[in-house]
C-alpha cells in the first residue's frame, strides 16, 4: 500500500517459468517495521503473562477473603441462633439472678440486725460492745441496700436498653455479615466478568498484533517479485534505484498454453454464435494451419459498423504449436445445423420493396407466394411460413422449374 525502491532487476523479458524472480524491491523499511512488529508482540505476549500471573494471585486472595466471609457469616448465624435459642434467656435469668441475690442480701441483712436488736436489748452487755455489733450490722444493711437500689437500676437499664441492644446487635450482626457475603459473591462474579472482557482484549490485541506481523511477512514476500505462471514476459524499463508506486504495473507474462482471440462480429452473426460454442479458427499466414477453439464470451454492447454493429467477441485457443506468436491475425469460422426446417434455394427468393416471395407453380400457371424467411446462407435459406412441403419453386419465369 505505498511506493517501494527497486534494488535490481534479474529478467527483463523473454520466456519465464513459474517462480522465476523477476526483479527485487527495497526491503529496508518493510524490514524495520516487522523488528517492530516482533517487539510490539513480544511486548505484549509478556504484558499478558504478568497480568496472567497478578490474576493468579488475586484469584487466591479473592478465594481466601470469600471463605474468610462465608465462615464469618455462619458464625454470625449460628450466633444469632444460640442467642435466640439459649443466651437471651440465660442473660435474663442472670439478671435476674442477680437482682435477687441483691435482694436476699438486703433482706438477710434486716434480719440479722433485727435478731441483733432483739438479742441484745436485754442483755448486760457493755454499751460498747452492743454499740460496735448493733453498728456493724446496720452498716451492712446500709450495703446490702445500697448495693440492691444499684441492681434495681442495672436490672431496668437491662431490660429497658442493654438486652434489647444485645438482641438488636445480634440480629443486625448475622445481617450484615450475609449482607457482606452477598457482595462479595457479587464482586467476584463482577471480577470475574471484569477478568472475561480483560481477557478478551488481551486476545483482541494480541491477534492484531500478530495479524500485523502476519501481513507484513506476507507482504514482504511480494518484494521478491517472481513470475506467476509459465510464458513470455514483456520488456520492463524500470532500473535498480527507481520507485514503484501503488497498483504500478511492472510488466505481462503470457501464457501461451491459453491463448485468446479478440476481435468483432455483424450483429446478424449472433443469430448462430453462442458463448462455449466450438469454433474452427485458421491462421492466414500459415495456409492450411487451423485448430479448435471455444467463444468465451460475446460483448453485449455493439458499436456502429458501416451499415451494421459489430461486437466485441473473443474465443479461447487450445495448441501448442510453436507458429502462434502474440498478436498475429487469426479467423474464426462457425456452423449452426437447424433440423426439421422448410427451405428454398436463395436464387428463388425474389423482393419488391417490403415484400418477399418466390414463384409457385399451380398446375398449370406459376404465382407470386409471399413467404417469411429466417437465416440463410450463400445457397439456402429457411422459410417461416408462405411454404409446405411438396410446392413446386420456379426459379426463373423463363424456365420450366
Amino acid at each position: 500500500s505505498r511506493s517501494a525502491e527497486i534494488a535490481e532487476v534479474l529478467v527483463r523479458s523473454g520466456t519465464v517459468r513459474k517462480g522465476d524472480v523477476i526483479l527485487r524491491l527495497d526491503t529496508t523499511e518493510i524490514d524495520e517495521a516487522i523488528r517492530d512488529a516482533k517487539t510490539a508482540l513480544e511486548e505484549k505476549q509478556v504484558q499478558i503473562e504478568i497480568a496472567n500471573r497478578t490474576r493468579a494471585m488475586e484469584d487466591e486472595s479473592m478465594a481466601i477473603s470469600m471463605e474468610r466471609t462465608v465462615k464469618s457469616e455462619e458464625r454470625a448465624q449460628r450466633d444469632l441462633e444460640l442467642f435466640e435459642r439459649f443466651r437471651a434467656d440465660m442473660m435474663k435469668q442472670r439478671q435476674q439472678m442477680s437482682l435477687e441475690y441483691s435482694q436476699f442480701r438486703v433482706d438477710d441483712a434486716d434480719e440479722e440486725l433485727r435478731q441483733l436488736q432483739e438479742m441484745y436489748g436485754d442483755t448486760t452487755l457493755a454499751d460498747q460492745t452492743k454499740d460496735i455489733v448493733l453498728n456493724r450490722a446496720k452498716r451492712s444493711l446500709n450495703q446490702s441496700q445500697r448495693s440492691f437500689a444499684m441492681a434495681k437500676t442495672e436490672h431496668t437499664l437491662f431490660e429497658n436498653h442493654e438486652f434489647p441492644d444485645r438482641v438488636s446487635d445480634m440480629k443486625d450482626g448475622a445481617r450484615w455479615k450475609a449482607t457482606d457475603l452477598e457482595h462479595a459473591r457479587m464482586r467476584e462474579k463482577l471480577a470475574m466478568m471484569r477478568r472475561e472482557l480483560d481477557l478478551a482484549g488481551e486476545r483482541r490485541s494480541l491477534e492484531k498484533l500478530q495479524d500485523r506481523l502476519d501481513d507484513l511477512q506476507e507482504d514482504r514476500k511480494r518484494f521478491t517479485v517472481t513470475a506467476p505462471i509459465d510464458g513470455v514476459l514483456t520488456r520492463i524499463n524500470l532500473e535498480a534505484g527507481d520507485t514503484m508506486g501503488m497498483q504500478q504495473g511492472i510488466a505481462q507474462v503470457h501464457d501461451l498454453n491459453r491463448m485468446a482471440l479478440k476481435g468483432t462480429i455483424d450483429a446478424i452473426d449472433l443469430n448462430v454464435l453462442r458463448e462455449g460454442m466450438a469454433v474452427d479458427v485458421e491462421v492466414p499466414v500459415f495456409p492450411g494451419f487451423g485448430f479448435d477453439g471455444t467463444i468465451r464470451s460475446i460483448g453485449l454492447i455493439g458499436s456502429p459498423s458501416g451499415s451494421s454493429t459489430s461486437f466485441p467477441i473473443e474465443v479461447e485457443m487450445k495448441s501448442d504449436d510453436d507458429r502462434l506468436r502474440l498478436g498475429i491475425a487469426c479467423n474464426v469460422k462457425a456452423t449452426r445445423t437447424f433440423p426439421n426446417v422448410l427451405t428454398v434455394p436463395t436464387d428463388a427468393v425474389q423482393r419488391d420493396d417490403d415484400r418477399t416471395y418466390v414463384l409457385v407453380r399451380r398446375g398449370e400457371n406459376t404465382i407470386e407466394q409471399d413467404i417469411v424467411i429466417g437465416l440463410g446462407n450463400d445457397a439456402d435459406v429457411i422459410v417461416l411460413s408462405g411454404l409446405r412441403n411438396g410446392d413446386v419453386i420456379v426459379i426463373d419465369r423463363a424456365e420450366d422449374e
